[in-house]
């Protein structure tokens, strides 16, 4: 299934972890072996995304609720999505989107199903409705930290797949704990949950911050 995504052109794929989300619009390449990390490993080099073909996962073909468009999601069974790509220039109509329910023997999904596996969840549900137990300080204090740096880099890890973003941040706000940082093409848009007892933020080199969880970081 992931190698029938290079066909299919520029998306936007979603993928996250507890208190850390991304929003990335991309095409998609092969993806391959990964050597360093093991057979197990897939790598596009397009996306960035890796995915670790040793662990059991369910596809399904959802609908966006925002828009109608079909939805490409993947999740450990019995456990809500991780990871989402939506396909933007298509429609349920569209040969290509007939063609791979076809393929993979799809079957459809009733709504209720649909949410119960996380899909049309916002980039900053996690489920966990945990209030902010720092007044704003760590937000004031990453924002800062945000505003005054050239390149921002994230690591999303899931249990399944992780991706690693690089860009210039040009939208930086937040709300309760959560801190919204965006590009300026808004290509990548990343929900982090500032307040969680391990999200990191560190300086890696003058002018370039990274943002990771510290229990998921390899």
């Amino acid at each position: 299934m992931l190698n029938h995504l290079c066909y299919l052109g520029q998306s936007t794929m979603v993928l996250r972890q507890k208190g850390l989300s991304l929003a990335k619009t991309t095409p998609f390449g092969l993806a391959v072996a990964y050597q360093n990390s093991g057979w197990n490993i897939l790598r596009d080099q397009v996306s960035g995304l890796e995915t670790d073909t040793s662990r059991a996962m369910n596809i399904y073909l959802m609908t966006d609720a925002a828009d109608r468009r079909p939805l490409l999601a993947m999740g450990e069974p019995d456990q809500p999505i991780d990871l989402s790509i939506r396909l933007d220039g298509y429609s349920w109509e569209s040969p290509a989107v007939t063609a791979l329910l076809r393929k993979f023997n799809g079957v459809s999904l009733d709504c209720a199903q649909s949410r119960r596996l996380g899909a049309g969840a916002w980039l900053d549900d996690w489920g966990d409705n945990r209030s902010p137990a720092s007044d704003g300080e760590l937000v004031r204090a990453a924002t800062g930290t945000l505003r005054d740096c050239d390149w921002v880099e994230v690591e999303i890890r899931s249990n399944s797949h992780r991706n690693v973003v690089r860009f210039a941040p040009s939208f930086i706000d937040s709300e309760g704990g959560v801190l919204r940082v965006a590009d300026r093409s808004c290509r990548h848009v990343v929900y982090a949950d500032v307040e969680a007892p391990d999200f990191r933020m560190a300086r890696i080199s003058q002018g370039q911050v990274r943002i990771f969880r510290e229990s998921d970081a390899a």
